[in-house]
């Protein structure tokens, strides 16, 4: 299992381009600046779905996660949006095995596991995404934020595809999905029953986030 939650910004549109966006993984960053838009607090969602492998893979169930608070603002250059930045931190502690088909008494167990074995919370309290770049997608609403990705304490450079709508009521709506390994992060995933039960290396999160 892994986990980590990654979270988005977006910026105002120019023309037909939308300026732009944060992306986090699950949750935490502080605003660092009130000029931007920023991500609004209970609204979207982040999950992160943890598969299970092996030889009896097929006999354990993938988890379910989710980044529980996310929060961040982006830093828009309207002059150039390639100058523009983006800054977030994710709060290990708020993220939360949700796996609904399972009992409370295991869903515990995951999330002890998760917390103590997977993210060492005590020792890394966060993930931290610092965007460097950003370039257009092939559509007006497809951008792709270039930037590094602390996890565990390791940085790696990621690259997260995302869609982005400026609705009615000028709130953004940022949507995506980005895959990683968790060794690329110095995490070793959890192998049960000498190793014929694992949790795959590489998880996949997908969200909607929105943003004013």
């Amino acid at each position: 299992m892994n986990l980590f939650r990654i979270r988005c910004i977006p910026l105002p549109t120019r023309g037909n381009i939308p300026l732009l966006l944060l992306f986090t993984l699950g949750l935490s960053t502080s605003a660092r600046s009130a000029e931007g838009p920023c991500v609004i607090p209970g609204r979207g969602h982040f999950y992160i779905h943890v598969g299970a492998g092996g030889l009896f893979g097929a006999f354990a169930h993938d988890h379910l996660i989710e980044g529980q608070k996310i929060e961040g603002c982006a830093v828009i250059d309207s002059n150039d949006l390639t100058h523009s930045s983006i800054k977030l931190t994710v709060s290990t502690a708020d993220i939360r095995v949700l796996d609904p088909k399972e009992s409370a008494k295991d869903r515990a167990k995951v999330q002890t596991t998760m917390e103590t074995e997977v993210l060492r919370v005590s020792q890394y309290r966060q993930v931290i995404f610092e965007s460097t770049g950003l370039d257009r997608g092939t559509t007006a609403d497809a951008v792709s934020v270039r930037g590094n990705l602390t996890i565990h304490g390791k940085t790696q450079p990621v690259i997260v595809p995302l869609t982005l709508a400026r609705l009615d009521d000028g709130t953004y709506r940022a949507r995506g999905e980005y895959k990683l390994k968790q060794t690329a992060f110095g995490i070793q995933p959890i192998q049960l029953a000498g190793g014929t039960v694992k949790v795959k290396d590489e998880v996949r999160t997908e969200f909607e986030l929105f943003l004013k």
